[in-house]
């Protein structure tokens, strides 16, 4: 590489790397008459670092003690106190301290629903837990977008089966739903990104499902035709229970195996309750008919203390840069191109962490990215030493470089391969935090790998066209100088 070249590569890669790192991590601060905020500002923390909400769901017939307190007598003459709670005369009898069976048993399946529900959502640190034996009290990390809060927290919570109809059901006509559609004839629901339009939930139907869902929405068309010469749209509605938790304008015929609905979804937790519930009620033995509701949010401080996630953050910081100085001090030149490296390594994976959709970053999640700067970190000597070693037995500067990196190439993939993989293997099998932290090591190894391997590499050859002395400039000697430009 000759040296005008190199000048003009140093320089606009190092406007490159400045220019995102200003982006990743300067501090928020006003822009006119808004405000800027760096990648890692945008980045979801567990509630062990960013802190979250937490709600207390109570069934029909169970009341708290502050609304106890604010009833009539009358009211109050209908409920008994047990534990913390107010229990309905109808559903616990005080002389037994025992609540019905029919009582328990479907709060029992709410319980079961629930904990599946937010186990979907994928939120790390979450939990759902039994509150006075008959109450559920749920914990989640801040979300990205809070104004879908309440949205989240009451779709998580419906009761009833799944149903999709061609008119809205109200209590009035409430026996349409058996009548119209079968929640056995949906196999499962997810979420994709739709690009501009936020997410979209997808609904995959069984054979079955697909060939009535075909002939629901050609008799909804057919149905507009007739009624309407201006229009030949339709309506679907779709439900659990009576809540009506999605419609779908329907134009013409849907023979497909999957629907992608989108349109109203602008962050992924808002579809991904909408998903998780339907997931949950295509089973008829784990549906729940106990309606619950939540009365008060709270939202609290991080679980680690108010400032965990800037000591965190600092103490890496600390880490990272006693790496790159042990580098420069130790390799120089090599270190250079190290250190442009790992900033380059750090820089994408802060990029992937805070713009990819639902990554959630909590104390186990930081271990992760200080584990993969490690490999990152560790090759990357491995290749130096390399350097080194091939440089001692008196090749020129030139072919221990070409020969270092040679030999460092087969162990730099199989270790990196064999991480990754067991990473891929973890995040497609586990939920919550074990994903999460399996997901950004993932990301963080191959990243390591493609830096360790190409980019660090040319940094390096871009340095080494300008200094006159090479051997010194990587911090190396000889008995007998040579002129090895």
């Amino acid at each position: 590489m000759g040296k005008g070249k190199s000048v003009l590569l140093i320089v606009l890669v190092t406007i490159v790397l400045a220019g995102l790192l200003f982006i990743g991590f300067t501090p928020s601060f006003a822009v006119g008459v808004s405000d800027f905020g760096s990648l890692l500002s945008n980045v979801d923390l567990g509630t062990d670092l960013g802190g979250g909400y937490t709600t207390v769901y109570y069934p029909e017939g169970v009341m708290s003690a502050s609304d106890y307190a604010i009833e009539d007598d009358e009211t109050q003459a209908d409920y008994t106190q047990y534990k913390g709670i107010y229990l309905s005369n109808e559903i616990y009898d005080a002389d037994t301290q025992q609540v019905t069976e029919e009582f328990s048993s479907e709060f029992d399946k709410a319980y079961a629903a629930l904990s599946y529900r937010y186990e979907q959502m994928g939120f790390v640190n979450a939990s759902v837990v039994k509150e006075n034996d008959y109450t559920i009290r749920v914990t989640i990390p801040h979300l990205s977008d809070d104004t879908v809060l309440d949205t989240v927290f009451t779709q998580l919570s419906y009761s009833g089966s799944l149903h999709l109809s061609d008119s809205e059901i109200t209590t009035s006509n409430a026996e349409r739903r058996a009548e119209v559609w079968d929640s056995s004839l949906v196999s499962s629901a997810g979420v994709v990104s739709a690009g501009d339009q936020g997410y979209a939930v997808t609904i995959n139907f069984t054979a079955e499902g697909r060939a009535k869902f075909a002939e629901l929405t050609a008799g909804m068309v057919s149905s507009s035709d007739s009624s309407s010469s201006s229009s030949s749209s339709g309506t679907l509605y779709i439900y659990v229970g009576m809540n009506q938790i999605i419609t779908v304008s329907v134009s013409e015929e849907m023979d497909q195996d999957t629907i992608y609905i989108s349109g109203s979804f602008t962050t992924r937790e808002a579809a991904q309750s909408i998903a998780s519930t339907i997931n949950s009620v295509l089973n008829e033995d784990d549906v729940f008919d106990l309606n619950i509701n939540y009365s008060y949010l709270y939202e609290f401080a991080p679980t680690m203390g108010e400032n965990t996630a800037a000591w965190v953050a600092a103490a890496v910081g600390a880490l990272f840069l006693a790496a790159i100085i042990v580098s420069l001090v130790k390799f120089k030149g090599m270190g250079l191109a190290f250190t442009y490296g790992f900033l380059t390594w750090l820089l994408a994976l802060l990029l992937c962490v805070s713009l990819i959709g639902g990554i959630v970053v909590d104390f186990g999640g930081v271990l992760m990215i200080v584990l993969s700067a490690a490999v990152m970190a560790g090759f990357s000597y491995y290749a130096y030493n390399n350097i080194r070693k091939e440089f001692s037995t008196g090749k020129t500067l030139t072919a221990s470089i070409k020969s270092g990196f040679k030999k460092s190439i087969a162990l730099t993939i199989d270790v990196h391969l064999v991480l990754a993989l067991a990473a891929l293997v973890l995040w497609l099998v586990s939920t919550g935090t074990v994903a999460f932290m399996s997901l950004i090591f993932l990301i963080g190894t191959v990243l390591s790998g493609l830096v360790t391997l190409l980019v660090t590499r040319f940094y390096l050859y871009m340095f080494m066209a300008q200094p006159k002395n090479k051997i010194a400039f990587c911090n190396f000697k000889r008995e007998e100088a040579e002129d090895d430009e």
